[in-house]
């Protein structure tokens, strides 16, 4: 899939939803394809919210489906806006308009807090062990998605771990092994 084909799909599913369910039976979306199921684990951001963060993720969760469930439940009160799969499949599950519930406590290199006001989160099905390998056609798809998110939010400029903004220091520990020099090109400042 090209950047311009995958910018217009993304341009339908980054407006705000009505309510898309967990589908059954469950099949994932396939390689630079989305599905959009609605997490109820979201609110408002702040008025002044400027989004120019995106905090990357490991699931620890093995598969999409899985994650998928586990952001549908309320019972678990944690979502992403975004999750790729191995295979390079993406879950939407909150707006990017809206306040995922993805970093939790948290403080960014410049001192603020509370990321989820800021940031979008964006998940990647790994087990977070350090072997668990991120496949090509996952990292395609993500790259991919970062840039069309940058030319709806301008002002995104930081790519930050998980580990790196948890509050407290070691309190998280993803995306363990990701291979950040696969983002050096795509212009933004990496904090892990």
């Amino acid at each position: 899939m090209t950047f311009a084909a995958l910018g217009l799909v993304m341009s339908l599913f980054l407006q705000t939803p009505q309510d898309f369910p967990m589908p059954a039976p469950w099949a994932d979306p396939g390689f630079a394809k989305l599905i959009w199921v609605q997490s109820p684990n979201y609110n408002r951001r702040p008025d002044n919210a400027v989004i120019d963060t995106i905090v990357l993720h490991s699931t620890v969760i093995p598969t999409l489906k899985a994650t998928t469930e586990a952001f549908y439940n309320t019972k678990s009160e944690v979502s992403s806006h975004f999750t790729i799969g191995k295979d390079g499949s993406i879950v939407q599950n909150v707006s990017t308009f809206k306040r995922a519930w993805h970093a939790g406590v948290s403080k960014d290199s410049l001192g603020r807090e509370n990321l989820n006001n800021f940031s979008i989160g964006i998940e990647l099905v790994n087990l977070n062990d350090g072997k668990d390998p991120y496949p090509a056609t996952q990292i395609q798809v993500l790259r991919f998605l970062i840039l069309t998110l940058k030319r709806r939010f301008p002002a995104l400029h930081y790519i930050v771990s998980h580990e790196y903004i948890a509050v407290p220091h070691g309190r998280k520990s993803d995306p363990k092994g990701f291979p950040w020099q696969t983002l050096d090109d795509l212009g933004f400042e990496l904090v892990h």
